[in-house]
């Protein structure tokens, strides 16, 4: 009711066009309407009240680049009231779940760290659990008007327009609609940055180590004190260009230990986010440089939550202050890369192999075309698998180009039909062959010459047949040596003895079996090779000495 509370109506009572128009006129004589959730939606409305921390141009800003990000790119702002509060709306082209609807927006702005609530950010439509759910004002009624995307200032009024003008303004807003495939990739985002998001916060559980970096030259002079760079350099080999050798060492002991005492959550955040950026190969922390702010964060965010050690009281009640610190720091920009948009690093295909595989391509197509041309000139009526054994190319080439070969398949299959098209073409004062006496079965002969080329065609392909076997066969044989070979190897690196035993020969030991777990034959091997490395690893660790995998490194003299 207008000046009050929302009243839900009676059973009986229904929400006819005559209502709706009565609404969207303004002439209604009691009530502002709004409608619950149905089943399906074409339709989701984010409702950002006026006290909303998202009711400015910053707030608004992160809501839009989300969903861009999330693939969502048409959506209309409008203010909803008097009272100043703003509706999202986001239209699709065709009816969508709207538990589904509702499920897939709040999971997109949890994850990335929004507070949906009331008076804050609710989202529609809201079908409610236990109940019917929570109803949306309808849009055009009084208060109602366009708001501009740039200085979100009021650009049509609908207070200022016909009820007909608004109408139809409103139905051409409708009219650039999301497609539905669109609410598809949604999903498809939610769910990649969710897994992305567990396996950073198990990262921060048990320090799995899932990554290497590759070491980059300098190009700025070092920062901090000489032990600093000294240390950080037997870590990269070279100091990477722009790091704070200072900075990173303390970022790394918060990775591994957390807070230690009070007053230090500024410093961990600083810390932890330069330490990330830059990544650790020694401990194969990978880098989470330009591009990956939100991995970034999440990583800080659950770092701080399980090692805060009650050393800080608002990371451990999750006040809102702090998490607005981390994600301060984790998009922090140095100032030659403001405005410019982060990219990840995506690897590119090198010209030569574009090249190459066109080559082969076209060298494929070449041999399926001299094949097809062969079995017409001969009338053979051919399979896949002959056509593959015939030009040396694999099925899964031949499904590439399908009107190479299937026209001439098909013809050379039904040609039988052709040839005797006077059985089933019936003429004038013709008997049919159902009231005729059932001819005798003439048996086939195949004359000797066909007979013959036929068993040369099949020799021939059965010899190909026993060749590509005998090439598997070989190639089994001389994996399964290679495997036992390595094996050997291996085990002879465990079991000798090698003379004083001191860490020297233990890091000898340690970087010749690194250079063995690069070229294991199975994943098996590999995970048993890498778990016994690591106990290796942590056994120089626990002397206090650094550890750095050298591959260039030789075998000791016996």
């Amino acid at each position: 009711m207008a000046g009050g509370g929302w009243l839900s109506a009676s059973d009986d009572w229904k929400l006819t066009d005559s209502e709706i128009l009565k609404a969207i006129a303004g002439v209604h004589p009691k009530y502002y309407l709004g409608t619950r959730a149905g089943k399906a939606s074409k339709y989701a409305v984010l409702d950002i009240d006026a006290g909303s921390r998202y009711h400015s141009k910053d707030g608004i800003s992160k809501i839009t680049a989300l969903l861009e990000k999330a693939g969502i790119s048409e959506y209309n702002l409008y203010r909803s009231s008097y009272s100043g509060g703003w509706h999202l709306y986001i239209f699709f082209d065709a009816p969508v779940s709207s538990r589904d609807l509702y499920k897939q927006f709040l999971q997109l702005f949890r994850l990335h760290d929004f507070e949906v609530a009331k008076g804050t950010l609710e989202i529609f439509p809201n079908p409610g659990d236990k109940s019917l759910g929570q109803g949306l004002r309808l849009p055009l009624q009084p208060g109602f008007a366009w708001l501009n995307a740039d200085n979100l200032v009021v650009r049509d009024d609908r207070d200022e327009m016909s009820p007909s003008e608004a109408l139809f303004q409103f139905v051409r807003d409708m009219e650039c609609a999301n497609p539905y495939h669109q609410f598809h990739r949604l999903k498809a985002y939610i769910e990649q940055v969710a897994s992305t998001r567990e396996t950073i916060v198990a990262r921060a559980a048990n320090s799995t180590r899932l990554a290497e970096i590759i070491p980059i030259r300098p190009s700025q002079p070092p920062e901090g004190s000489e032990d600093a760079i000294a240390a950080v350099k037997a870590v990269f080999r070279k100091l990477p260009p722009g790091i704070k050798a200072e900075t990173w060492l303390k970022g790394r002991e918060y990775y591994y230990h957390g807070l230690t005492g009070p007053s230090q959550r500024a410093d961990a955040v600083f810390a932890l986010s330069h330490y990330l950026f830059y990544g650790d190969p020694e401990r194969l922390i990978a880098a989470m440089g330009y591009g990956y702010e939100d991995e970034r964060k999440w990583l800080i965010d659950e770092v701080l939550k399980t090692k805060h050690h009650g050393q800080s009281k608002d990371i451990a009640a999750g006040r809102a202050d702090a998490i607005q610190q981390i994600e301060r720091a984790a998009n922090w920009l140095p100032p030659h890369r403001r405005g410019q948009a982060a990219q990840k690093y995506e690897p590119v295909v090198p010209i030569s192999w574009v090249r190459n595989n066109e080559n082969r391509a076209s060298q494929a197509r070449r041999k399926i075309i001299a094949a097809v041309e062969d079995f017409r000139e001969a009338q053979m009526p051919f399979s896949t698998r002959d056509l593959s054994l015939k030009c040396g190319v694999s099925s899964r080439t031949l499904s590439k180009y399908p009107e190479l070969w299937k026209p001439a398949m098909e013809e050379l299959r039904s040609g039988r039909l052709e040839t005797a098209l006077h059985e089933y073409n019936a003429v004038e004062g013709a008997t049919s062959q159902e009231s005729q006496p059932p001819t005798p079965i003439q048996p086939k002969i195949m004359p000797p010459g066909r007979l013959a080329a036929r068993r040369i065609v099949h020799e021939l392909k059965m010899r190909s047949v026993r060749e590509e076997q005998q090439k598997q066969l070989a190639a089994v044989r001389s994996e399964k040596g290679a495997g036992e070979r390595w094996r050997g190897r291996v085990d002879s690196l465990i079991e000798k003895d090698l003379p004083g035993g001191s860490n020297a020969d233990l890091r000898i030991r340690l970087n010749l079996l690194a250079r063995e777990l690069l070229i294991a034959p199975t994943e098996e091997d590999w995970i048993w090779l890498s778990g016994y490395i690591s106990t290796l690893k942590d056994k120089v660790l626990a002397d206090g000495l650094p550890v750095q995998l050298g591959l260039g490194l030789s075998a000791p003299a016996s």
